[in-house]
């Protein structure tokens, strides 16, 4: 199964849910366990490149392992320049997904139920969920917690959360997202819209790499007459290296056209809110199983 292919599945199973179809039904999955049975929390992050970053990967895990206490934990990344540049410096080397389920399959799990720090439905969340069906035949049950923004509700809550973390009360707040250069975008467009939706009038969405751009959000702001500016980082981990450097480029370019200009250096993996969110999807995920593309397209006759 390739990349467009996880897509389309992707968006069948929204297109189903929105014209009524059922996309999940209730089952736990530990309820199914027999004796003997074994299940592990993993939580999936890109990686880390520095303390900075490794710090609220750290904190996304402990949550986790919080909210499952009687489960084992284990965690993968999916870069392999990240693990290899951890494996340099760490006891134990931090394996891709595919290769910790693997690993699980020979050390005897029958349940998993996995959880990434995505924020989006993005490339890597695609990837991972064609890993997480390929391993389903190696065990009795294995879910996926969705992505930070996967629902509207989830969009609300998120905005909300920045509301509450850095206040509503300045000229313009900027949410500089990664983005992607590709349709995925969208839902960088939808968190915007989310925005403006709810009056939140001084929150403005803008990419480093896909759109809006850096130059679409200087035509809303020269609209709106704004000249204050304060900047936040919309990614869940970032090294301090490389959140420095696009913090820096973006005041550069914005005081360049006559902007006063502050910034954030916390990112998401630093707000409780923003974990609760993570915390209420890999909840979800066990309380539900979502139907193959098999049963909805059988549900849809």
């Amino acid at each position: 199964m390739n990349k467009y292919l996880i897509t389309l599945f992707i968006l069948l199973a929204t297109a189903l849910t929105a014209v009524g179809q059922p996309a999940e039904i209730e089952q736990d999955m530990f309820e199914t366990m027999l004796e003997g049975d074994k299940a592990v929390i993993v939580a999936v992050h890109v990686g880390a490149e520095d303390a900075t970053a490794q710090q609220q990967i750290d904190r996304f895990n402990s949550r986790l392992q919080q909210a499952y206490p009687n489960y084992d934990f284990r965690q993968a990344w999916t870069t392999r320049e990240l693990i290899n540049q951890q494996a340099s410096t760490a006891p134990s080397r931090i394996t891709t997904p595919d290769e910790l389920f693997s690993q699980l399959k020979k050390d005897g799990y029958t349940h998993v139920l996995v959880q990434s720090s995505n924020i989006i439905n993005c490339t890597e969340m695609q990837f991972l969920r064609h890993a997480v069906e390929t391993a389903k035949e190696h065990f009795k049950q294995i879910r996926l917690g969705e992505p930070l923004l996967s629902t509207p509700a989830d969009y609300e809550d998120a905005i909300k959360a920045m509301a509450e973390a850095y206040g509503s009360d300045k000229e313009a707040n900027i949410l500089m997202c990664s983005g992607t250069a590709s349709v995925e975008d969208s839902q960088y467009a939808m968190l915007d819209y989310t925005l403006k939706d709810h009056e939140l009038t001084e929150w403005f969405v803008g990419t480093v790499d896909g759109y809006p751009s850096l130059e679409s959000l200087k035509k809303q702001l020269k609209s709106n007459k704004i000249k204050k500016v304060h900047l936040i980082p919309f990614t869940f981990a970032q090294s301090s290296q490389s959140t420095s450097s696009t913090l820096q480029e973006w005041t550069q370019q914005l005081q360049e056209a006559g902007y006063k200009v502050s910034s954030e250096m916390r990112c998401l993996g630093d707000l409780d809110a923003i974990m609760d969110i993570f915390e209420n999807h890999i909840r979800h995920a066990e309380k539900f199983r979502r139907y193959s593309a098999k049963e909805m397209k059988l549900i849809a006759r």
